[in-house]
């Protein structure tokens, strides 16, 4: 089912909108009419479920010669994937969504793309429940200790320049904590070191509205995405996910592997580029500062 809408204030600006049913039309309409008629969105697929919507915004990337900045949102999937590989369950009540965005960054800064979803996810959360997030590097978002979302990027790069990105982003907002674990355990063979939590369990079993918080966070994407070339916002970015990660290591216990040997390990200096230098808990030599590479440097890819 495919749809077309013109802009509530740009008549002129043709919006393009896939759902699998008119009830996600209106929404979708409604989400878009939201939106400054400057938006960056030019295309919006709901679905009610698919493999990945990672995977569909890559399809999208590989299939269309003209490139659509594109917002994707399905109600569960089938393959959802964390940072690691398919060990993140989405079942329907949370948020799983991915946004194909084009950008002239390079491979190097690909970095300040994850400090601005991170940023601009947990102030949607807190705006829309007021619960205090927690942020643990590089890219998972926690309430009281437990993981509540996570952010994964996908860059398509020509040279040393970053061409189109994929930002996916899942958050347990209402979905069944304890189906959530079932999943998770089902996809990790019975075995996961992390705990995690929905905003409904710790929203005292109140419910929020997805679609709230959806429209909040595109919001915010549409009002700061261009910025990340300006020095100035990538310090104000950078400040604010070092604070955030220096409290974290206040609250959690990190563990770091360097040739198959791990240790816990207390972080010191985030670098640019995302990487680390962390000291070794474990080591009689812990004062030498140990290298944790970054999975956001494309540049030595």
């Amino acid at each position: 089912m495919r749809f077309y809408i013109r802009h509530r204030t740009d008549q002129s600006k043709l919006i393009k909108i896939l759902c699998s049913d008119r009830d996600k039309f209106r929404l979708t309409s409604s989400l878009i009419n939201s939106l400054d008629e400057s938006t960056i969105f030019k295309q919006f697929f709901y679905f009610d479920s698919v493999e990945s919507t990672q995977d569909f915004a890559y399809e999208l990337l590989r299939s269309d010669a003209d490139f659509y900045p594109s917002v994707i949102i399905s109600d569960f999937q089938i393959g959802g994937k964390g940072r690691k590989g398919p060990n993140w369950a989405s079942p329907k009540g949370g948020i799983w969504m991915s946004l194909a965005l084009e950008t002239d960054l390079k491979t190097h800064e690909l970095f300040r793309i994850l400090m601005l979803v991170t940023r601009l996810l947990c102030q949607a959360l807190e705006n829309n429940t007021k619960l205090k997030s927690m942020v643990k590097w590089p890219n998972d978002i926690l309430i009281n200790g437990k993981k509540v979302a996570g952010i994964l990027l996908d860059a398509q790069v020509e040279a040393d320049s970053i061409k189109q990105v994929i930002i996916g982003i899942g958050v347990n907002t209402n979905n069944d904590l304890d189906f959530t674990k079932l999943l998770i355990k089902d996809k990790n063979n019975g075995i996961y070191d992390f705990d995690i939590t929905t905003i409904k369990y710790e929203n005292q079993n109140i419910e929020i509205s997805n679609n709230d918080l959806i429209q909040y966070f595109l919001k915010s994407i549409d009002d700061t995405f261009q910025e990340l070339k300006s020095s100035e916002f990538v310090e104000e970015l950078t400040t604010y996910y070092n604070t955030k990660i220096m409290e974290s290591q206040k609250h959690l216990k990190y563990r770091f592997s360097i040739g198959g040997n791990k240790f816990n390990g207390e972080i010191k200096k985030i670098n640019n580029d995302g990487s680390l230098l962390v000291r070794n808990l474990e080591s009689s030599h812990n004062d030498d500062l140990i290298r944790i590479n970054s999975v956001y440097d494309l540049s030595q890819s």
